[in-house]
């Protein structure tokens, strides 16, 4: 693992701060924003390999903001982790663009996962999952 960069946009401080320092303690270089603008902003000045989204933002919402990244950057990967887990919300989350899906609470050990795999370039598993459910080539499977 090198010195990828990735971007927290959250708008609860403490977790950004969670993230962030752990994120930080392996080894990335990261940044983090509390609201869709300053995201949006540091997403075109940090230019991240990865971006770490929450979707219920103050300014431009986590999709507008995940649809704005990956027109600009598509190459830049999105890992949206949210409290919205219906399966419409993972749907549309796909639709936007999102690399992954995570929804809150999650561990720790998960996130490192989805991002190390996301950052290698494949998907995680092939799939993007919610607890119950998974959407696997566009079609959403019941587990």
């Amino acid at each position: 693992m090198g010195k990828e960069k990735i971007l927290v946009i959250e708008d609860e401080l403490d977790l950004l701060d969670l993230v962030d320092f752990n994120l930080t303690r392996k080894g990335y270089t990261t940044r983090g924003a509390l609201d869709g603008y300053e995201g949006l902003s540091l997403a075109r000045s940090f230019s991240p390999e990865l971006v770490v989204l929450d979707l219920m933002l103050p300014g431009i919402d986590g999709w507008e903001l995940c649809r704005r990244i990956k027109k600009e950057r598509a190459e830049t990967r999105v890992l949206i982790l949210t409290a919205k887990g219906q399966p419409g919300d993972m749907a549309k989350g796909i639709e936007t663009g999102a690399d992954d899906y995570m929804t809150k609470p999650f561990g720790l050990e998960e996130l490192f996962a989805r991002v190390e795999r996301l950052l290698k370039g494949g998907p995680v598993n092939g799939t993007i999952t919610l607890p119950s459910q998974s959407l696997y080539n566009g079609r959403l499977h019941s587990l």
